[in-house]
């Protein structure tokens, strides 16, 4: 009972200080306020159709590489780890794993773009700051389907992530078969105190570059990296949902708490780059 009147003390909290704000305060003014949904990704179940206009798949020459989130008409953010050296394309608009699905469980045509420059954190590791930004070649046109996901840029909220309770993740990665999810899968997942998730990984840092969040019977897994980890948070008056980690790393299995990266903490990276480039 606790974990709950805490949780909505979180979102009160939120919502009396950002009361007096005269404009929302994102990264891309035309981030998707969406339907919210009710409660491998292992143990996840199927994202309702039409939720996540801000997913992003991104393609090598063999296909499905990872995922991602489009943050604005021109990047999109994804894993560091996601990017190499091969070149990359990124699909929006596409709810199935299968290209140009047809029928009642499909969005229509998706639409396809190639990335023209990667942007990778200067202190990148495979343990650390795992975060990049793809340029896209040309622009994107906001649809209802496709439009970028919100990015909470007031400084007053850059430790929020220490204060949520529980988040929700995305993604095409593999479920219980050992199978890529053929439709963008979802699950919550709980925050859990970055010390604990030091005693399951003690060969790693953790610290505030990361956010860890578990569930006994879901989580992130292969396939899933680049994608976003979310919450709602009540913001100039409405219910948003705001990017705050990116899948990174879990074990192998699938089994102990999932690694994200945590985007408050590298929001000045981020907005260093698509202001620069974009002319905001």
């Amino acid at each position: 009972m606790k974990i709950v009147e805490n949780a909505i003390l979180v979102v009160l909290a939120c919502s009396v200080i950002v009361q007096g704000q005269e404009a929302p305060n994102f990264l891309d003014k035309s981030c998707s306020i969406i339907p919210i949904e009710e409660p491998r990704i292992i143990g996840g179940r199927n994202a309702k159709i039409n939720t996540t206009p801000w997913m992003t798949m991104i393609l090598d020459e063999n296909g499905y590489r990872c995922g991602g989130s489009l943050i604005t008409n021109l990047f999109v953010l994804t894993a560091a780890h996601c990017t190499g050296d091969t070149k990359l394309k990124v699909r929006l608009g596409q709810y199935r794993l299968e290209w140009n699905c047809r029928g009642v469980n499909c969005l229509g045509s998706a639409q396809e773009f190639t990335v023209g420059a990667m942007y990778i954190h200067s202190e990148y590791s495979r343990g650390s700051h795992d975060i990049a930004l793809l340029k896209l070649d040309t622009r994107v046109q906001y649809t209802n389907r496709i439009r970028p996901i919100c990015l909470l840029m007031d400084p007053l909220f850059r430790h929020l992530d220490d204060h949520i309770i529980k988040f929700r993740t995305y993604g095409w990665g593999q479920i219980e078969s050992g199978e890529l999810g053929q439709v963008i899968q979802t699950t919550t997942l709980y925050n859990l105190p970055r010390t604990n998730c030091y005693r399951q990984y003690r060969y790693n840092v953790i610290d505030g570059n990361h956010i860890c969040a578990e569930r006994a019977t879901a989580g992130t897994c292969k396939g899933d990296s680049g994608g976003p980890l979310t919450a709602i948070i009540k913001y100039a008056h409405r219910d948003t949902i705001f990017q705050f980690g990116i899948v990174s790393a879990g074990e192998k299995t699938c089994e102990k708490a999932s690694i994200f990266t945590n985007v408050m903490a590298h929001l000045n990276w981020i907005e260093s780059i698509v202001r620069r480039e974009e002319n905001f």
